[in-house]
């Protein structure tokens, strides 16, 4: 007699829902509380996919090809400002563009290893210059 006290203690419990009850109904939850191989598959399949969407939409790739593009407007601003251009009109002009300031000194960084422009100290500010 012992063992049916213990099954009804057992079938009188309330079910436990998992965590995400609360997102799920309780009749899905229930359904859940068993997973089979192919529910863990998904699941799994499902969070590789998260993943992979999560590092797309939080890093941008931003390929050598963009900094090339980018290191080819600089040098046609600069040529219209006269061959020279302050380091904080050219971050202002980034911007209003949308093109962030890490993107911005690569491309800086490119354009003065080629020797394409050399930085100046003019009045106090850092400047660039197109080399000729």
């Amino acid at each position: 007699m012992p063992t049916r006290s213990r099954k009804k203690k057992s079938e009188e419990k309330p079910s436990s829902l998992g965590i995400t009850a609360f997102l799920l109904g309780e009749e899905e939850s229930k359904k859940e509380e068993k997973p089979t191989e192919s529910t863990t598959q998904q699941k799994t399949e499902e969070k590789t996919a998260e993943k992979s969407v999560t590092k797309s939409a939080t890093q941008p790739a931003k390929t050598e090809e963009d900094v090339e593009a980018i290191a080819e407007k600089i040098v046609e601003l600069i040529k219209k400002r006269g061959g020279l251009i302050s380091r904080d009109e050219l971050v202002t002009w980034a911007k209003t563009r949308g093109i962030k300031l890490s993107t911005l000194m690569k491309a800086v960084e490119e354009l003065t290893k080629r020797k394409v422009i050399v930085r100046r100290i003019v009045d106090e500010k850092l400047c660039y210059e197109l080399r000729t």
